[in-house]
């Protein structure tokens, strides 16, 4: 990781109960069992029988009247009435007289001195009053140590409210009354008026003026006489209209001269309408022999007597259309008269019956109003009789054996506090402990994640002699897993950026340094003589068999112009080694950049992975001048031993230096702290039971 990324670095420590809880299980139990032990120890002795005692309150028949009509608000309005029930208990209108008939009764429970509201106080604050299930039930509970009149005391609250209760019913029910009753007689009254008012009318009109059917027959006779009359008035308009064409004609008769009327169409005209005329007529009748008068003088060309004839004729004409005129003129009038006197009777008739309808709906409404009034009078009437709205369902009793909710309540409480204090003493140890102790932890403080991490070896009863050659000895534990994880991170790198150079640092101290670079150094997909490890740890006599005999890094560099003499190139092994002594015992205020660089140069030439062990970065300055100079630096932090100040001290360092590449291994993690269950070891050796042998697995990491 470049060490820009460390610069978002938090500051603040990572916690989690749950790894509190899981880290510190140990004393988590024993805090649990030992408290547990002593609470129900300490319970055991200290615990007084308590008892309880109840009575059950019903309320019926009915819901109050104070409720509303829709459906949701009614039963809103119910609750907080059964609400508003258990308040009115706790009045002091029911508890002094409660505790006063409780003392007549030859139990104390006022103290001496004590006045009436410390006493009806304290009585509030024993009594508990519920709801049973949003019902119409209400227990009243009371508990204490000393069982005797204990239930006593709650039958005579009950009572006590119960009077109460009924006390203003009786007194609401009575105002109730005396209000419906007066209302029952001024609608008694309105009644009265208004079926006085409909006698009146029917008195003035008819009996029968109240029924609908009369108006339609009222009116089927206005509409006959209207007819009637329009009848008429179209005759008188047609004899008026007949005068005036026969009267027109007449003069135009007079009015023509003879010879016009011999020489035009005028004379044939007339014969053939005294032709049609006779159509129909007697051949008897006296009009019949007057057209045939006069059909013959036209035919004998008597013009002047058949202009005689004609105007007899029209005068004849005349007289009788006058007459049906005169005739139909009289009935008109008489007809106009009954119209008028039809009309004002079929408008009284018409108001008598609304006024009759109308009294009817207001008759209809009085009596609606009076039968409720009646019937809720009779309601309070019969309620007067029952002994209330409030019944026991269940008085108290003695009761026969202590509560046991009391010692069940004492150690519930009793567990959670020993279940908080192990909690706490858990958070605690937690909080204080600063260990690097998860891989998870790493990148929320330092800002970029841990390149891997590897497991304790008493996990996996791992031999710490094995500890250098787990890939060896244990090709199939999970710890060689974990090193090939770290392998493929570090040949990613190679690959990616061209790092060939590793240094590998301990914080403080031991660290498991050596283990880790020679285990992942041997896993590498590289001939063994392309990798070497520099040890600056350890003597060459105590850590690998050497030809050379070293005085110091400067001195050995300065004598041997070649590295060949110094490599131990071990058959068994899978990597070359340069043991070049403990620098804190040799040349150490020698050693120069430029001595690290020349020797860095030298195996550049050879080796194509080169793994430096060095001394513990915070504790000597040489270990920073190898970090400088190499690709990629690594360190190796132990999570049983290292803090996080140290940890964060060592990559401020390295930030320091610009190191382009900062690596971290969090070893020896144990595998709760690591985040995994058992379950995970065991699902790894579940995919291993093939039983690879370990010489084949060996020559394959060979080649």
């Amino acid at each position: 990781m470049s060490p820009e990324q460390n610069a978002s670095a938090s500051n603040t420590m990572v916690f989690s109960l749950r790894s509190a809880i899981l880290d510190n299980i140990a004393m988590v139990a024993i805090i649990l069992g030992v408290g547990s032990i002593l609470m129900f120890t300490l319970i055991a002795l200290t615990h007084d029988p308590y008892y309880t005692v109840s009575s059950k309150l019903l309320f019926e028949p009915r819901e109050p009247e104070l409720v509303f009509n829709n459906y949701d608000r009614n039963l809103h309005s119910f609750e907080d009435w059964m609400r508003t029930q258990s308040h009115e208990i706790e009045s002091n209108q029911v508890l002094l007289p409660a505790i006063q008939n409780y003392e007549n009764s030859g139990y104390r429970w006022i103290h001496e001195g004590e006045t009436d509201k410390t006493a009806v106080d304290r009585l509030r604050g024993r009594l508990n009053i519920r709801q049973i299930n949003n019902t119409q039930i209400m227990t009243i509970s009371l508990s204490n140590w000393n069982k005797e009149g204990l239930a006593e005391l709650v039958n005579a609250v009950t009572y006590s409210y119960i009077n109460l209760k009924d006390a203003k019913r009786k007194t609401q029910d009575q105002k109730k009354l005396e209000y419906l009753r007066t209302e029952k007689e001024k609608y008694n009254h309105r009644l009265d008026e208004a079926y006085e008012d409909l006698t009146n009318i029917s008195k003035r009109y008819g009996t029968a003026v109240a029924d609908e059917k009369n108006l339609y027959i009222y009116l089927d006779m206005f509409v006959d006489l209207r007819s009637r009359y329009n009848k008429v008035l179209t005759n008188r308009i047609e004899s008026e209209n007949k005068l005036e064409a026969l009267t027109s004609q007449k003069k135009q008769l007079l009015s023509m001269d003879v010879y016009d009327l011999e020489n035009t169409q005028q004379l044939l005209n007339m014969e053939q309408d005294i032709n049609s005329k006779m159509v129909g007529l007697n051949p008897d009748s006296e009009l019949y022999y007057r057209y045939s008068d006069m059909l013959a003088e036209i035919d004998s060309n008597s013009i002047r007597s058949a202009r005689k004839y004609l105007v007899a004729d029209i005068d004849h004409n005349i007289s009788e259309q006058s007459m049906l005129r005169d005739a139909a003129k009289l009935t008109e009038k008489d007809l106009q008269r009954e119209l008028r006197k039809a009309q004002n009777e079929l408008m009284e008739i018409n108001t008598a019956v609304l006024k009759t309808s109308t009294q009817r709906q207001a008759i209809d409404r009085i009596i609606n109003v009076w039968d409720r009034i009646n019937d809720r009078i009779e309601q309070i009437e019969i309620e007067l009789f029952n002994p209330g709205r409030v019944n026991v369902l269940n008085a108290a009793e003695e009761p026969e054996f202590p509560d046991p909710n009391k010692l069940i309540k004492k150690m519930f409480v009793g567990l959670i506090a020993i279940f908080g204090l192990a909690i706490g003493l858990a958070s605690f140890k937690e909080l204080t402990d600063d260990r690097v102790k998860r891989v998870a932890d790493i990148e929320k403080v330092l800002g970029f994640p841990a390149t891997g991490f590897l497991l304790d070896a008493n996990e996996e009863d791992i031999p710490i002699e094995n500890l250098d050659k787990i890939y060896r000895e244990h090709p199939d534990s999970y710890m060689t897993e974990l090193y090939n994880q770290l392998v493929v991170k570090i040949e990613n790198e190679h690959g990616s950026h061209g790092a060939q150079t590793f240094s590998l640092f301990s914080l403080k101290g031991k660290s498991g340094v050596t283990s880790a670079a020679k285990n992942v150094l041997a896993m590498l997909d590289a001939d063994k003589h392309e990798k070497i490890l520099v040890d600056l740890n350890a003597h060459p006599k105590d850590a690998i068999e050497s030809q050379v005999e070293n005085d110091g890094l400067i001195s050995w560099l300065a004598t041997h112009k070649t590295l060949e003499r110094g490599i131990v190139r071990d058959v068994d092994s899978y990597f070359d080694v340069l043991p070049l002594g403990s620098l804190r015992e040799m040349d150490i205020a020698r050693i120069r950049p430029s001595v690290v660089r020349e020797l860095m140069q030298r195996l550049k030439k050879e080796y194509k992975y080169i793994f430096i062990d060095g001394p513990p970065l915070l504790n000597t300055s040489e270990s920073q001048t190898i970090a400088h100079e190499t690709d990629a630096s690594i360190l190796v932090v132990d999570s049983q031993d290292n803090i996080w100040p140290e940890l964060k001290r060592a990559v401020a360092i390295l930030d320091k230096l610009k190191i382009s590449v900062i690596s971290i291994i969090l070893n020896k993690v144990q595998v709760r702290r690591a985040g995994y269950m058992r379950k995970t070891l065991t699902d790894h050796y579940a995919s291993h039971e093939s039983n690879i042998d370990p010489e084949n697995l060996q020559v394959d990491q060979a080649a």
